[in-house]
């Protein structure tokens, strides 16, 4: 299963001609150190990409691949295990899947009807997803079902939590994770959370580009401070605009902070300016700043 991981994002990247340019490496580093796929900028880059060009099938390989692939990577959480290893070490019982299957069910259900309820056009953005759903958890937990289990001897009536607490005992499971019952839920992996985070990185790189553009123009309205917040920003989005539809005028309006913060990081400048031009050669922009920083240099 993780070769086909593998192998879809690949045929992914060919398709989007992201090949050169995103190695399968960098995309299981960046996954491995986020808690979900779709906190990456590098992941959010190749989706953006996807949804500007309206390519389905690539959207159909690299969506699931890159989101089971978490699976297959080593968890601190787990011991240094992966997700898969643990699931076939301690398979979940008949009940405890029928629970948590039916609950997964159940607040999807939820969050189709809240949706039809929703009358803000900002609600999705409004709605806190992770919250939502550990409340939802512990009350469907804490119910308790009409029929009970007879071949799980207890002595009362029990809630849902402590019928799955009860078969990991009988099957042998280690003590200290009987116990440890729940299901994470996060807003970044459904198509909306995933379109209002691309949205809020899309935001804020064209209000910051105005900004940029008036220091430019008012050398008297340029901060130190914040220019070296702009770097900072454009520093960690890199990844994301490698992977956009244009990455030539990224690395231009990086280039164009670097020399803003330091005037002395000319080299870096125009090695900026090279990964633009790289893109699109004839990008009048870039061969144009970088003219002007060789005959300062």
């Amino acid at each position: 299963m993780k070769n086909k991981v593998k192998k879809d994002i690949t045929e992914a990247l060919k398709r989007l001609g992201l090949a050169r340019e995103v190695s399968l490496a960098e995309i299981e580093k960046e996954i491995s150190r986020a808690e979900t796929s779709f906190q990456s900028f590098l992941v959010l880059g190749i989706l953006s990409r996807i949804m500007h060009f309206q390519d389905d099938k690539s959207a159909e390989l690299f969506i699931p691949a890159v989101t089971q692939w978490k699976n297959y990577l080593p968890c601190e959480d787990l011991g240094g295990s992966t997700p898969e290893e643990e699931m076939k070490k301690y398979p979940p019982g008949p009940r405890e899947s029928f629970f948590i299957s039916e609950m997964m069910n159940e607040y999807q259900q939820r969050l189709e009807d809240l949706e039809e309820k929703a009358e803000s056009p900002n609600a999705a953005l409004e709605f806190d997803v992770q919250s939502d759903f550990s409340k939802f958890q512990e009350q469907y937990l804490s119910r308790v079902p009409l029929e009970q289990i007879s071949d799980l001897a207890n002595s009362h009536l029990m809630n849902i939590k402590e019928i799955i607490m009860e078969e990991r005992r009988k099957d042998g499971k280690p003590e200290d994770k009987i116990a440890k019952i729940g299901v994470k839920i996060f807003a970044e992996n459904t198509a909306e959370g995933t379109g209002a985070k691309i949205a809020a990185i899309e935001d804020k790189y064209i209000n910051t580009l105005e900004e940029l553009m008036n220091m430019q123009q008012n050398p008297g309205a340029r901060s130190k401070s914040r220019v070296r917040q702009i770097r900072k920003q454009f520093e960690q989005e890199e990844p994301y605009h490698r992977c956009g539809p244009a990455p030539h005028q990224f690395y231009s309006n990086y280039a164009a902070v670097v020399f803003l913060d330091d005037g002395e990081s000319v080299e870096f400048a125009i090695s900026l300016l090279d990964r633009a031009l790289s893109y699109k050669p004839d990008y009048d922009y870039a061969l144009e700043m970088k003219k002007g920083l060789k005959d300062m240099a």
